[in-house]
Formats: C-alpha cells, structure tokens, sequence
C-alpha cells in the first residue's frame, strides 16, 4: 500500500510513471496539459507515491535520490496545480496585470496552496527556497525545477534520477545558458550582456557556489557571482570573448515571460 512506505528500496527511484507521462506530453520543453490530463490515472498514482514517503524513509537516502525526489516533486505538484484548472481562467486585480492562461492566474499558486511529500504538507514556495535551495546548496536546481512559464528553463521530457542527477543538471545549465531568448544573449551593437532574471532573483544562490566573499565588488568578475556562474557553460565564442575581454561588461536583464509552456 502507499501509505505504508518505509523502507530504502520501497519507492521508485527511477520515478517510472512520472517518466513515461513527461515523454509522452512534453516536447522540447513545451507540454501537452491536456494529453496529461488524459494520462490523470497514471499521474495521480505518481502524486500518490510522492505523498506516501515519510520523513524516516527519506533520511535513509542518498542526497541525489532526495534532491531528485524534491525537483520530481516540484515539477509534478507544479503540474498538478495548472491540469486541475486546465485551461487557466483570467483574473484580475486592481493595479496589476496577469498574462492569460499563465501560472500567475493561479492564486496562492507558491504559498497557499499545498501538497503532500516527505512526510509535510508543503507550499511550492517551501519545496523551492526551504528544501531545495536550504539544504542543497546547488544553484543549477534554478534550471531543473519549472514554474510553467515561457521564460522559464525547459521541462525535461523524463524526470530526474539519482543515477543520472549529474548529466541531467549540467545538461540542463549548459541548454538554458546557451538560449538566447531565456538564457544568456549578446547583443554586440550595444556591447550589452542580457541575462535571465533568475540570475537576478537568486543571486545570493550563485554568490554561494562560486565562493564570492561578502568584501568583493560585485560589479567585477570574479566578484560578479552571475557573471563567474555564467562564463564556464558558455558556448557562444561571442559571448566568452565579450567576458574574457571585458569582465566589466554591462549587463541587463531579458523580459521574462509568463505565459504558459503549454504545445499551442
């Protein structure tokens, strides 16, 4: 029974049907809410099983089976919440703006509503900044787990795995880095770096990784932490001549975009 998770081997470290419900619906990043919402028996069986692992069980495993527990987590519950209000109804509020059919229709989308994994009742907002980015110290977490947008990094079309935790994150790193539109662009005319966001919004995250001390001057690289992060998974010779030459160079930040990653 699912409830009665307890031992090492019991849960599915592969995460089989999580798996076989991304290979079937998502295609280079975009995702088939509806052809999910067709497989809703297999993918609430894998919700299941992500609710039904206590906190003991979690403690007996390795450190990659549980950060691959905890992105798989998220990116599911991130599903879960858009498939049960498929497709997004608009709301609107006073002074601010909401993309149609966007993740910010969804109210208390990060901090309101919860699901159930390791034992908690948990928000998104907890699995990301008290789980994954507190205890894991891995800022390439930032480019595996997905918040459903277009600016968003990619969702894999398989899920993650402990065996294969490694390839996946890099991979996944080096694919957003190196798209311009998400990613990383430069634009020689202006001699302007743009970067994601995200690099904007968990700076400290990347600060930690590469070792930057509090002293530095964060205009400069090595004290620009996004910048130092950046450089080694760069494969634009643009790019890498831009920041070699130039560890001054301007940067700004590419509009992100809310929309859903939805197949149109």
């Amino acid at each position: 029974m699912p409830g009665k998770i307890g031992k090492y081997n019991e849960f599915d470290h592969s995460h089989t049907e999580f798996n076989l419900i991304l290979k079937k619906t998502v295609t280079n990043g975009w995702v088939d809410y509806r052809g999910i919402l067709a497989e809703s028996d297999m993918f609430y069986r894998y919700i299941t099983s992500l609710g039904a692992v206590n906190a003991e069980t979690l403690a007996t495993w390795s450190r990659d089976q549980k950060l691959a527990y905890w992105i798989n987590a998220y990116n599911a519950f991130t599903i879960q919440a858009i498939i049960e209000r498929y497709p997004i109804r608009s709301r609107t509020l006073i002074g601010l703006f909401f993309p149609q059919n966007s993740i910010l229709q969804i109210s208390g989308i990060w901090d309101r509503l919860k699901f159930n994994a390791g034992g908690q009742s948990l928000t998104l907002g907890q699995i990301e900044h008290e789980i994954l980015r507190k205890l894991f110290d891995e800022p390439r977490i930032h480019f595996a787990i997905v918040c459903a947008s277009r600016s968003c990094p990619a969702l894999r079309s398989e899920a993650y795995r402990f065996d294969i935790l490694e390839f996946q994150l890099h991979e996944q790193t080096v694919e957003f880095i190196n798209d311009p539109a998400r990613g990383v662009r430069w634009d020689l005319a202006k001699q302007r770096l743009y970067i994601s966001k995200i690099f904007k919004w968990f700076k400290e995250d990347f600060k930690q990784k590469t070792g930057v001390s509090e002293t530095t001057n964060q205009a400069e690289v090595p004290g620009n932490p996004q910048l130092a992060f950046i450089r080694p998974y760069v494969r634009d010779k643009a790019i890498i001549d831009a920041m070699d030459t130039n560890w001054n160079v301007r940067v700004s930040y590419l509009p992100y975009d809310w929309r859903l990653n939805e197949q149109m």
